[in-house]
């Protein structure tokens, strides 16, 4: 489909529908202007229907009766007639007689006939079969992945699988059950592909999924006994919104044009075994498990603040061992499989070229690592690797290309993450499981040999707001209404524990895909950009064990910025100061005469390079990480604004929360804190037998 430039766009990001609930949407328009539509006689999608009754009248009649929100006076008939990007897996008139019908047999509906369908049955249909897909490209089948990247507009995100059928023709289907019988429909203002069953996904918890489902009986049990099933409910904040009902949905516009978000979702990730991984370890049931893991000293080391765990049968206590063991497998936030780990910019990928790239086509490994549930905060590692995703693994790299040593492979294979649960739905409404072909545990390997590393957070997977609510990298420029970026407000972000009035906390996730030399030198692309009088607190992620550790904070400097100063602590109330205050003054504080910084390229021998990195330390400066690929094919290392300064060294204690504030350090409000990610290094790495390499 060509490009084409929108003279309107309408705002449909954020809507959610579900047939047993009221639509609480966003508009930016109450009316769409007609004088906007298409003159030309290309099809746009509404005409397609119009055009095709014998297919669609029935989704036709249907989106002539539902409204993009409570506040707007147009239909989805209207909406679909504008210009934009919009995806749509229509339903056919047999596919919507056929769900009718079903909803009759359940008692959900008193009549089958289309005419008398229930406005909240209209708008399931419509909104779950619809993608609005901003300034991006809607989705033609030769780019459908495992999971489509931008969420429907009842906010749940639609999966895509693969099958042949009895003569080996390629079948494709939507979120399991709908089959794909006419894909690729190319409409002025999007594609079409007509499915033969209404999308209809699980309302059910991410929790009851697994625990009613025929091949995770045993976790599902666990479940259960440990009250994690009750914990795992909540889905929309809906006091949020009303708290925040006078900003939510609106614009900002500061030195960046950003809005606000309109809702706020809770969400999970499990990662579970089923029933058959279990019955490979001699594990059929609770007590088997609880031998397995006392047998084994599981959960039974120094990296809980020395506390043993209870082998009771008060599972519901998170000290409590089978407690333990469910709550390593739980993430406070919803991810889709190929946001298991995030790709960007990652060493071989120039970010000029980001957009192009197939989704989970990794040159090198990539990583996150994410915080799990529960009493004791322990990270798991997950390593994303061409067509995998591993948790926990332990791998040795080429120092020259940091690909995998296969002659030495690896320490630890680590335990594979299935996309999906086979015939078995997997996607619910507060979030995903994903089968794990091994048993997830903590031991004393996960701390000392996986997490025994340089581990480098991107902020925003510190923040579980941003991975449910489909922030982090949302790089429609004209999401919402025409935004740079996202502007958090206070008590967006659970991990920002105190935000003074004055902090602007902007979210930017280069729309342009950039990076180079002179600009958006960051580790996977996007950054914050803190403005105001900034004064804020938040969580730091936890440590695996208890040692010394450096904190460092990436760099990207230029005159715009200011100066902060850093607070660190486990009383977030009471923080001491650490140090002299960071500027990031391209003149001042982050000058190449202040940090010592010389290109390897000038530098030219190994001897050279290393000595400068001394110097620079010295200084408490690094180069930036050979990690992160800049446009040209430069690297972190090669851009005198790409440092890394080392903000903190001390003792770190595995199970306590430790705070990091920020607050400026200089008088008046035009000053930006720029914020990108963070490196929690043990001493072992740092100042080990090894020299801890550039990437």
């Amino acid at each position: 489909m060509k490009l084409i430039n929108r003279i309107y766009h309408y705002c449909g990001a954020g809507l959610l529908a579900a047939s047993s609930a009221m639509v609480a949407l966003n508009s930016c328009t109450e009316k769409i202007d007609e004088s906007n539509l298409y003159t030309f006689t290309g099809e746009m999608m509404t005409d397609h229907f119009v055009n095709n009754p014998d297919a669609f009248s029935s989704y036709l009649y249907i989106l002539g009766k539902v409204h993009p929100s409570k506040r707007s006076e147009s239909t989805m008939q209207e909406l679909l007639s504008a210009r934009g990007n919009y995806t749509c897996f229509a339903p056919t008139n047999e596919a919507i007689q056929s769900y009718l019908d079903s909803l009759v047999t359940i008692g959900q509906l008193e009549s089958n006939q289309l005419e008398q369908i229930s406005d909240s049955v209209a708008e399931a249909i419509v909104f779950n079969s619809i993608i609005e897909n901003g300034d991006d490209e809607a989705y033609a089948s030769t780019t459908f992945d495992a999971t489509l990247g931008k969420t429907n507009m009842n906010n749940r995100y639609i999966d895509i699988s693969f099958a042949n059928d009895s003569n080996n023709n390629k079948l494709v289907y939507v979120n399991l059950n709908s089959r794909i019988v006419e894909s690729d429909i190319e409409v002025e203002n999007g594609y079409i592909h007509a499915i033969d069953k209404v999308l209809s996904p699980s309302n059910a918890s991410v929790a009851d999924l697994v625990i009613n489902c025929e091949n995770t009986r045993l976790f599902g049990e666990l479940l259960t006994i440990t009250g994690w099933d009750t914990k795992l409910q909540d889905y929309e904040d809906k006091q949020w919104a009303e708290d925040n009902e006078d900003i939510r949905g609106t614009e900002y516009s500061g030195r960046f044009k950003t809005k606000y978000p309109e809702k706020r979702y809770n969400g999970y990730t499990i990662f579970v075994e089923t029933d058959s991984v279990f019955e490979a370890n001699g594990i059929t049931d609770v007590e088997s498990l609880k031998a397995w893991l006392k047998e084994n000293a599981y959960y039974n080391d120094d990296t809980s603040g020395n506390t043993e765990p209870s082998w009771g049968d008060d599972y519901t206590d998170e000290v409590n061992a089978i407690n333990q063991f469910v709550s390593y497998h739980l993430l406070p936030e919803q991810l889709t499989f190929d946001k298991l780990v995030t790709f960007a910019n990652e060493y071989g990928c120039d970010a000029a070229t980001m957009k192009n790239r197939t989704p989970g086509q990794f040159f090198v490994n990539v990583w996150e690592y994410w915080e799990t549930m529960g009493k004791y905060r322990r990270p798991v590692k997950v390593t994303g690797m061409r067509g995998q995703k591993r948790l926990n693994r332990v791998s040795i790299y080429n120092q020259t290309t940091y690909k995998e040593r296969t002659s030495l492979m690896t320490e630890n294979l680590g335990i594979q993450v299935l996309p999906s649960n086979k015939t078995y739905v997997n996607n619910a409404r507060n979030g995903y499981y994903f089968p794990v072909d091994g048993i997830l545990v903590w031991n004393r390997d996960v701390p000392f040999k996986v997490l025994n590393e340089r581990m480098r957070y991107d902020i925003t997977s510190l923040f579980p707001e941003f991975q449910t609510n489909n922030i982090r990298q949302n790089r429609d420029s004209k999401a919402g209404c025409g935004q740079d970026g996202w502007i958090l407000p206070t008590g967006y972000l659970t991990n920002v524990v105190d935000m003074t009035k004055e902090t602007e906390f902007v979210y930017l996730p280069n729309v342009n895909y950039s990076g180079g030399i002179g600009s958006w030198m960051n580790y996977q692309i996007d950054e914050f950009n803190i403005n105001g009088q900034f004064d804020f607190t938040m969580k730091l992620p936890p440590v695996p064990y208890t040692g010394t550790y450096e904190i460092r904070y990436g760099i990207n400097s230029n005159n715009n910025r200011g100066m902060a100063q850093v607070y660190i602590g486990t009383n977030p109330n009471n923080l001491p100061a650490i140090g002299i205050p960071l500027d990031l003054r391209e003149s001042s504080g982050c000058a190449a005469s202040a940090t010592g910084w010389v290109s390897d390229a000038s530098l030219g021998s190994e001897d050279a390079i290393n000595e400068n990195d001394k110097s620079m330390r010295n200084l408490g400066f690094m180069k930036g990480p050979k990690y992160i690929q800049l446009g040209g094919g430069n690297t972190g290392r090669d851009g005198t604004l790409c440092l890394r300064k080392v903000i903190y060294t001390g003792q770190l204690e595995a199970g306590k929360t430790y705070y990091i504030r920020f607050k400026s350090a200089l008088a008046g409000k035009n000053f930006e804190f720029f914020y990108d990610y963070l490196e929690m290094v043990p001493k072992s790495v740092y100042a080990g037998d090894v020299a801890e390499d550039k990437w």
